[in-house]
């Protein structure tokens, strides 16, 4: 029956009348500053969408791409998650093309995203802002977009399980438990997820009330998480017969150990000798290449009962108990590598330049027409003026030097150390979370190698944990800020005023 004239123009007065336009011109004079941000964000996306037809592949985009119907977990090197949340549903229904559209999306949610809890959570808009320009302008940030690679929705998923956790305060059950399945979730996309328990369960302890309270937030969010992983690893046992994410980590964690062990002196069993390298310990090569490149593992003879994966675990571990302190310094230097100033390649790591955008598509000596043919979306080609445009944007300003990055985090741990005004601001838990997040995931992945691609999640935690710092240590929370009644504020330490935020 057709709707009736006087109630589609009640309806269309309701969502269009004076009193909605007015409404949303305020808002747009009040937030004019980030709108024009989050514009210039999306023209650089369509332009990469248009730049590099339908999408970039790399190495890795193959094995998320042959693995799409069989989900083995045992076929690629990271999770499966990104082939079962995004990947494989967007391919049912679109192609290549539209993946890299649904990444583009994703990003700039992101900062909508960062933007509206920063917003909500009493920061200056200003500074919401320019807490939001990394993850919308960072060239890097758009070429990993434009990639068939599980980077972005890793990012999307522990941003997602930040605001949610941030966004209430103080937090109840069902918001720990969204947070702590979100964090689980990304563990499944990426494997160095698995290390997001340790800030859950850390906000969980001081985003609130003390006593049994402490006890049941923490059991809250930690069984979350520990369902969504017990989930995935029910399939991988079902699939391998064993348990694990991936098993990608025994070659990661061999080529960590090839750089710098000393076999000497090493009790090794005589099937492990041949894992040695041959190299000098002064001309050792970086761990990506004795991690995908290196003989040595091919060189073994498997003994009964033994697999290759499970022998170069045996190896790494014997190594790093026996050198823990060559391999602290590895790590450690390698962490430290992430806030240098200028993005470059440092000796013996991945190149940077696979992480840039090029004048001509790449194919890393692998066939991406056969792809583009198989998953759609158009031939492999590239709009020259408008990658050169891209190319001489992120060489010149189109990235977020790593100092300004490590100044955030630590402006985020100041804060939540209670630092001057911080201690009353109620911002303490709050600059915490996204501060031991962005840590937490750039170390576990320093655990192996240094890539520029895996620093990539700082560009959203950084700067938000920075933001919410230094709205702390300055005292100037505005009254947008959600503030529980007198009576049930929760402490995050001694004398503050709220907890969760």
């Amino acid at each position: 029956m057709p709707e009736p004239a006087s109630r589609r123009l009640e309806w269309r007065e309701h969502w269009f009348g004076a009193e909605q336009r007015q409404r949303l011109r305020a808002g747009a004079r009040r937030h004019w500053i980030f709108l024009a941000v989050l514009g210039v964000a999306f023209a650089l996306r369509v332009v990469t969408q248009i730049a590099y037809r339908p999408a970039l592949l790399y190495i890795d985009s193959y094995r998320y791409l042959g693995n799409l119907h069989d989900l083995d977990p045992a076929q690629n090197s990271q999770p499966i998650g990104y082939i079962a949340l995004l990947l494989r549903p967007v391919l049912s229904v679109g192609n290549l093309a539209v993946v890299a559209g649904v990444q583009h999306i994703l990003g700039l949610g992101m900062g909508v995203a960062i933007y509206a809890l920063l917003i909500r959570l009493g920061v200056r808009r200003w500074i919401a802002v320019l807490a939001a320009v990394p993850i919308l302008l960072d060239a890097y940030q758009l070429q990993i977009e434009q990639n068939i690679m599980s980077e972005t929705l890793f990012e999307v998923l522990i941003l997602a399980a930040v605001v949610v956790l941030l966004w209430t305060r103080p937090p109840h059950a069902a918001v720990l438990a969204a947070g702590g399945a979100l964090f689980g979730l990304a563990a499944t996309v990426r494997a160095v997820g698995i290390v997001l328990v340790v800030p859950a369960v850390v906000f969980a302890l001081v985003a609130g009330t003390g006593g049994w309270q402490r006890l049941i937030r923490v059991a809250t969010i930690g069984l979350a998480f520990v369902l969504v992983i017990a989930t995935y690893a029910g399939y991988y046992w079902i699939k391998e017969g064993d348990i694990g994410l991936s098993r990608g980590d025994a070659y990661l964690i061999y080529g960590r150990a090839a750089t710098f062990v000393d076999c000497r002196g090493l009790d090794l069993p005589d099937y492990e000798r041949v894992l040695c390298p041959e190299e000098p310990r002064g001309h050792r090569l970086g761990s990506n290449e004795y991690a995908h490149h290196s003989p040595y593992p091919g060189r073994v003879v498997l003994p009964p009962g033994k697999t290759r994966d499970a022998v170069l675990r045996d190896f790494g571990r014997r190594v790093i108990l026996h050198q823990p302190l060559d391999y602290a310094k590895a790590v450690a230097t390698d962490f430290a590598k992430s806030f240098a100033f200028r993005r470059t390649t440092f000796p013996r790591d991945v190149v940077l330049e696979r992480w840039q955008f090029q004048r001509h598509y790449p194919t890393f000596g692998l066939d991406p027409t056969s792809a583009a043919r198989t998953y759609g979306g158009g031939k492999p080609r590239v709009v020259e003026p408008l990658a050169v445009f891209l190319r001489d944007y992120q060489l010149s300003v189109g990235y977020v030097p790593g100092t300004f990055l490590g100044i955030a985090f630590v402006v985020g741990l100041v804060a939540a150390a209670g630092v001057g005004r911080a201690r009353r601001s109620g911002l303490r838990a709050a600059s915490l979370l996204p501060a031991l997040c962005g840590l937490g995931v750039l170390l576990a992945a320093d655990l192996f190698l240094f890539s520029w691609r895996y620093q990539l999640p700082a560009l959203t935690l950084a700067p938000l944990a920075g933001a919410l710092g230094v709205t702390a240590l300055t005292g100037r929370v505005t009254p947008t800020s959600p503030s529980p009644s007198p009576a049930a504020a929760p402490r995050d330490g001694p004398g503050s005023r709220s907890g969760a935020s």
